[in-house]
């Protein structure tokens, strides 16, 4: 038995306190990113049914974006498509609902990272992979990606203003 879809931000902040974290003032990246592995592996309960569904998947992204001032962001993102055939009234045709628990971090401005809007890649990729050793091996790849760039090396080592954990729909 998973967590309930819904109550899945409350189980990131419970993982980001029992690693030590205060959830709107995260000072770890590497504390966080490993709060975020652990949530990954939780079974979630209301998504879409089926193997083939991407109804369980996750990014990492990074940038500067106008709600957070410009300032460099760290995004870990868990997406979940929602079965909500229950209430659906359309007959001719379905859709889920996509919903995004996100931790965000937001950094102080630093010459180090003065190109992070600029690397060739703001994102890992969405990957659907199941939990498992198949999502483990596409954390590993993840967590490969943002080692590959100085300037992403640099943003992780770095200390967040302030961060967050939202649930967002996404469509």
């Amino acid at each position: 038995m998973g967590i309930a879809w819904r109550d899945s931000p409350e189980e990131l902040v419970v993982l980001l306190r029992r690693h030590g974290l205060t959830p709107d003032q995260v000072d770890n990246v590497e504390a966080a990113w490993k709060a975020f592995r652990e949530f990954l592996t939780r079974p979630v309960d209301g998504l879409e049914p089926g193997p083939d569904s991407d109804a369980d998947g996750f990014i990492v992204q990074w940038g500067r974006y106008s709600w957070h001032d410009l300032l460099p962001s760290l995004s870990f993102t868990r997406q979940l498509a929602v079965d909500v055939r229950e209430a659906w009234t359309e007959t001719d045709w379905y859709q889920p609902e996509y919903w995004q628990v996100s931790l965000d971090l937001v950094f102080p401005d630093a010459p180090v990272l003065a190109d992070l809007d600029r690397l060739n890649v703001q994102n890992t990729g969405f990957d659907f992979s199941p939990p498992g050793p198949e999502r483990d091996r596409a954390i590993g790849e993840a967590a490969w990606e943002v080692q590959h760039y100085p300037t992403l090396q640099a943003l992780w080592a770095s200390t967040p203003l302030r961060s967050a954990v939202t649930l967002c729909r996404a469509d």
